[in-house]
């Protein structure tokens, strides 16, 4: 019996090949009743009936320039005709620019890549990179953040979906994060004097210190966990630890890169130029997996005599490459990084509207395009919701009640940690698309009031 065939299948046909052979991530097998997509233009995907989808986080964080651009797409085929795909040991023109391009856009002197082909890679990398660099073994990560789901990444990011992975790679410690919503020190801004970043030294002199921590690694806004915004002077001060200490700074700007925050990359927003800095998503704007670890001179010059002792089969895969190139010259082209920067103050600005009409809304926060709502049970005691580290089966929470219901509406939205609500669109989004999904939000959210005790 032929398996196999090329005629279209019928919406019924794809959605039992999935569930039969596909092992969905993060989920409960028996409860996925997927979506089917069709096509993508802009910052729309259409279903197999033709129905409209405003992709309201771009996918997953990634899509920074909208679907099926035709500057990308024509420069994937372009290059599949020419190289589709080459080992890394030989040098091409895609890489070349890539590399160069990569080498201007990102702070200070960074200036040396090694490309992968996702967020977790590169954070594999960074890992590697730091403890081969410094001779050291111990990184500093932070809790409520996420880095990947391979071993390495898992470990840095130690949230509940790691769990079912323990033991991982040993030499990972831990230290509270700067979510000064939640101050764990009971503290508030400014009076707090940075207590979450003094925090941070304790953790990395009870860890031993200059002679044996390798690095600190972090998102510079806390990313799927919630979208947590640090206080002004949190990274200045983390800087100023990693020098002190002789540790390497890593920023994961995974999510953050790339114009989120409005600027190309999240750091920036405080003027810090960190040792490692590790990409992905909006790279390629999703268009071709890539992912990549950029290095400052000090950092780069450790592997001059020495072996990189690292690799992929793909690293530098030439459609990847193209790709890149293609996305970061519509970038430049079509001034979103400033445009981020722009209708990311709008886009806060309609969040803020939306938490005094829904008491279920107990905090907004963002940078550019990046924004997250957070839902309270009770805005005085700041209760969640629902409880976020929860591994499991769970009945709908309030939280996937809204968004099911805005999705209903044509409005798609990415659930952060907690019970936050992500609003991340794709940098190509209008104040009118901005002001139909926050009119859905409005409508859906009434769900979440009706859950509160106030």
């Amino acid at each position: 019996m032929n398996k196999t065939t090329t005629a279209p299948l019928g919406a019924e046909t794809i959605r039992q090949y999935e569930l039969d052979h596909v092992l969905y991530p993060w989920v409960a097998q028996k409860t996925i009743n997927p979506i089917i997509i069709d096509h993508a233009k802009g910052n729309y995907v259409y279903d197999l009936s033709g129905r409209k989808i405003l992709d309201f986080t771009s996918m997953f964080v990634f899509s920074n320039l909208g679907h099926a651009d035709d500057r990308v797409v024509r420069a994937i085929a372009d290059q599949a005709a020419k190289l589709p795909a080459v080992a890394s040991a030989f040098a091409t023109e895609p890489k070349a620019k890539l590399a160069r391009l990569l080498a201007e856009i990102t702070p200070g002197d960074i200036n040396k890549t090694f490309f992968s082909t996702s967020g977790a890679e590169a954070n594999e990398g960074a890992i590697k990179l730091a403890r081969m660099a410094t001779g050291k073994s111990k990184i500093i990560a932070r809790w409520r953040t996420y880095h990947g789901s391979t071993m390495g990444a898992m470990a840095l990011s130690n949230d509940y979906r790691n769990w079912a992975c323990e033991p991982s790679i040993p030499g990972v410690v831990h230290c509270l994060d700067p979510y000064c919503y939640r101050c764990p020190f009971g503290l508030t801004y400014p009076g707090c004097d940075l207590q979450c970043a003094k925090h941070v030294e304790d953790v990395v002199r009870f860890e031993g210190g200059a002679k044996r921590v390798a690095a600190f690694i972090a998102e510079p806004i806390v990313g799927a966990n919630g979208v947590i915004v640090p206080p002004d002077g949190y990274w200045q001060k983390i800087r100023e630890i990693c020098d002190k200490y002789e540790m390497l700074m890593i920023c994961d700007e995974v999510m953050t890169g790339f114009g989120r925050t409005g600027k190309w990359f999240g750091i920036e927003n405080w003027g810090v130029v960190p040792d490692i800095i590790t990409l992905a998503k909006g790279i390629t704007s999703g268009y071709v997996p890539l992912g990549a670890t950029s290095v400052r001179p000090g950092v780069a010059e450790k592997f001059e005599a020495n072996a990189y002792v690292h690799g992929h089969t793909y690293s530098g895969h030439t459609l990847a490459m193209a790709a890149g190139v293609a996305t970061i010259e519509a970038y430049k082209e079509d001034g979103l990084i400033e445009k981020s920067a722009e209708l990311g103050k709008y886009l806060l600005a309609k969040a803020r509207e939306l938490q005094e009409k829904h008491v279920s809304i107990g905090d907004v926060r963002g940078m550019g395009l990046f924004v997250g709502m957070e839902l309270v049970k009770n805005r005085k005691t700041k209760e969640p919701i629902h409880d976020g580290l929860v591994e499991g089966p769970r009945p709908p929470t309030a939280k996937m009640k809204v968004l099911a219901e805005a999705m209903k509406e044509g409005v798609y939205c990415l659930p952060g940690g907690v019970s936050v609500i992500m609003m991340a669109p794709p940098l190509t989004i209008t104040k009118d698309e901005i002001n139909h999904a926050v009119d859905v939000l409005d409508r859906a959210l009434v769900i979440a009031d009706k859950e509160t005790e106030g």
